[in-house]
Formats: C-alpha cells, structure tokens, sequence
C-alpha cells in the first residue's frame, strides 16, 4: 500500500517521466538496429512497418498516462488545470494529432512532391504542428489541420518512383511469391508491396520501385524466378 501511495507523488510523477522517456529511446534504438540487420523478408518488413508506426502514436499515448499521473496527485486541482490548458490549446492539440495521422502514411516524407488546395512543390521539412514545402514562390509553411480539411495528393517522392501495377502468373502459391519478391533490392519496402488473388489465375502486384530501379529490372528478376509479369491482364 504504501509503495502504490508514493507512485502519487512528484517523485512518483518524475520516475513515471524518466521511464516513458527510456522506452521511447530503446523503441528508437530498437528500429535503427532491426533496419540495419533485418533480411528483406516479409515476416521482417512487416515488423518494421509496425514499429515505424508505433514510435509515430507512442508520444501522445506517453502523454496521455503522463498527465493521468499527474492528476493522480491532486485529482481536483490538477483535473482543472488540465482542462483549462486543453482548452486553450485545442487547436495546436488538433494540430499536433493531425500532424501524427498525416506523417505516418507510407507515401509521405521529406522531398515527397505533394499537391493540397493552393499549394503544390515539395516536402522540405516535416515538423510537430505543421511542414514546409517547397514551391514555385518559394518556401510556404502549412499546418496539418488545413491538410486534413483539404485533402492531398502525393505525386511522386525522392526515394520511388509512383505506385505502379503488374499482373504474375506463376504456379506458385500467394505467399511463396511474397517471399520471392522481399528477397530482392528493386523494390521499395517503405511502401510495401501488395499481392491480391485476381482473376484466371492471376495475381495483382501493387508496388514502388527503388530508386534508379526500372520496370524492366523487376520483370526481368520476375522471370528468372519462373513468374511471368504482364502489364495488363489477361483477356480470353
């Protein structure tokens, strides 16, 4: 009893910081380390989609328990101060929560040419509350709350060439073609690949290429693995 009686103090409060503080750092240093030696497999990629995202939503969550402990002090007083200072700060709060939903898409990023109302050019700086891009007129600052009220689009980005489509045929099964495919470098893995069943047994590729990486250099690495690519499928 007594030891859950201290977690309700400034002490308490200032060890609850220090641990969330620590775990985002090992979550940090956990993906540079898994990036730097993970074989390029699906089981992998996968995993490190998940932990690029989970860095992206862990701040506000540490936040939120971080401010849960600090009420736990003086629940009236501090409840009150709380809500006054939300209140206050809605719009950078919405500003902020907008700008973690926007940057954890797997096309947008720094050099990302982007198009939203009144604005085009390209992604310089991706910040807390709002980006800077680059256009004709020079350097714009927008928040994300007017990203999110009025939409966007993304071109092309600085890593990859646009989204593209391919049509397989291979007498493989679904997932040993997923296996075939992470095992090579033409493909972009920061917006992974997607294979779904389509029609006549065929399968639907959906996919971005590396940087300096062509068209042909997947179809060629296609076919040395007894998969043959079309560009449109097939039609009796």
């Amino acid at each position: 009893m007594e030891t859950i009686t201290s977690f309700y103090t400034w002490k308490g409060l200032f060890y609850l910081f220090i641990f969330l503080l620590a775990l985002y750092g090992i979550i940090k240093v956990l993906i540079t380390l898994i990036e730097n030696s993970a074989r390029k497999n699906l089981a992998s990629k996968k995993f490190i989609f998940w932990l690029r995202n989970s860095l992206f939503f862990y701040t506000p969550l540490a936040v939120i328990v971080f401010i849960l402990g600090f009420i736990s002090i003086n629940y009236i007083t501090h409840s009150i101060l709380v809500v006054i200072i939300s209140v206050f700060g809605f719009q950078y709060i919405k500003n902020y929560l907008s700008g973690i939903i926007f940057k954890s898409n797997p096309i947008v990023n720094k050099g990302a040419q982007i198009r939203s109302k009144n604005i085009e050019g390209e992604i310089k700086r991706l910040m807390h509350l709002g980006m800077t891009v680059n256009t004709e007129t020079g350097e714009q600052y927008i928040n994300y709350t007017a990203i999110e009220k009025n939409g966007f689009t993304v071109n092309s980005n600085n890593k990859s060439n646009l989204r593209q489509t391919m049509y397989l045929s291979s007498p493989y099964s679904k997932e040993t073609i997923l296996d075939i495919l992470f095992d090579n470098p033409i493909l972009n893995f920061d917006e992974k690949p997607s294979l779904k069943e389509g029609i006549q047994e065929e399968f639907i590729l959906k996919y971005t290429l590396e940087s300096g990486a062509t068209q042909e250099d997947l179809m060629a690495f296609l076919i040395s693995q007894n998969i043959q690519p079309n560009l449109t499928h097939k039609v009796n």
